[in-house]
């Protein structure tokens, strides 16, 4: 208890023993441990004083007499933990693409119970997200390449242009709305001098990839990032979209529908959101307000949400979604001209 308390002795306490806290515990714990010890080698520990100053001393000859038992009981959580993680892994497998499960699961006990318990209808854990995306089937071997290390040689397309070659230093892999990006350096040669230059923070989506990348084993090293630190570099955009001369902006949004408002306060656009004022009946809208750098899967989330938000400032962004739906009531104002039948 003295060394509990840091006294030094037990002449230090603040009071006697029987009145320190916690002492009817460390007195039960204290006479559990005894026994436990002579359980296992008798007459190893003498006493010495009367009831009111009593001291024991372990004479015993074994050094650690409760090291096995202190092996067992951590040998038993360890393989509690591993039934655990066995558990969680046969459960979660419905919320992985298949081709996943395969790759990291192959020739283990693990992927012939998750096949199992999927054709008995067992899986208690699933995702809304469509799994037949184009090239997923590679994130695993790009995860591995972000692990360990590896440069790859790259051959993709940008929005339907023609193919580009790279080589390219991964670094992170991010989803958004159902689709894969791996962010990483670029090398780009400076057409006029030959020099290399080199691009933190592209972007890559994994359908536009042509081939499977390869691995550079020879003569070139694995460039770290220098001024990127993921997923921190997210934090001020929706989604993925991060191009130079982003303006930032703090931005409130009124919603003019209760049940609206309630999605959007429970299901935030952005992390930097916040309520500034509760849904008032009388009013009939409430508002939020966020900072963030506005881009593409922004205006598309504010779009998504229909009549009932309203971007009241800052203007600049208020008019960009006035020019976005002014477009889309042009579209739709032409009369379609349906394909003969």
């Amino acid at each position: 208890m003295a060394d509990f308390f840091s006294c030094g002795s037990p002449e230090n306490l603040p009071f006697t023993v029987t009145k320190c806290e916690g002492y009817g515990e460390m007195k039960k714990a204290f006479c559990l441990i005894r026994e436990m010890i002579e359980s296992i080698e008798e007459n190893c520990i003498q006493e010495r004083g009367n009831i009111r100053a009593r001291e024991f001393c372990y004479v015993g000859k074994i050094d650690d007499p409760l090291s096995e038992m202190v092996a067992a009981a951590n040998e038993a959580r360890y393989k509690k933990d591993l039934n655990e993680y066995f558990q969680f892994c046969q459960d979660s497998a419905g919320f992985f693409p298949v081709s996943w499960i395969e790759h990291f699961f192959a020739g283990t006990l693990d992927i012939f119970q998750i096949k199992r318990r999927k054709s008995n209808g067992k899986e208690i854990i699933g995702t809304s997200a469509s799994r037949k995306h184009k090239n997923i089937e590679w994130l695993p071997f790009i995860y591995e390449c972000i692990r360990d290390k590896k440069v790859l040689h790259i051959s993709y397309h940008e929005k339907f242009q023609v193919p580009t070659v790279v080589i390219f230093h991964p670094h992170f892999l991010k989803e958004f709305n159902g689709r894969w990006h791996i962010f990483g350096i670029i090398e780009k040669t400076n057409e006029e001098n030959g020099e290399i230059n080199l691009c933190e923070g592209y972007n890559i989506p994994l359908d536009r990839i042509d081939e499977k990348p390869k691995i550079l084993k020879e003569g070139v090293c694995f460039k770290e990032t220098n001024i990127i630190k993921y997923p921190e570099y997210f934090n001020d955009i929706v989604g993925v979209t991060k191009t130079q001369g982003m303006k930032l902006y703090t931005i409130t949004l009124r919603i003019h529908d209760k049940y609206m408002f309630g999605l959007i306060t429970t299901k935030p656009i952005h992390c930097s959101q916040e309520t500034i004022m509760e849904y008032d009946n009388l009013l009939d809208y409430g508002e939020v307000r966020m900072t963030l750098r506005p881009n593409n899967e922004f205006y598309g989330r504010i779009l998504q949400m229909g009549s009932s938000l309203e971007i009241i400032s800052p203007q600049e962004v208020r008019d960009e979604i006035t020019k976005r739906i002014s477009d889309m009531s042009m579209r739709y104002g032409k009369k379609s001209n349906k394909a003969p039948a």
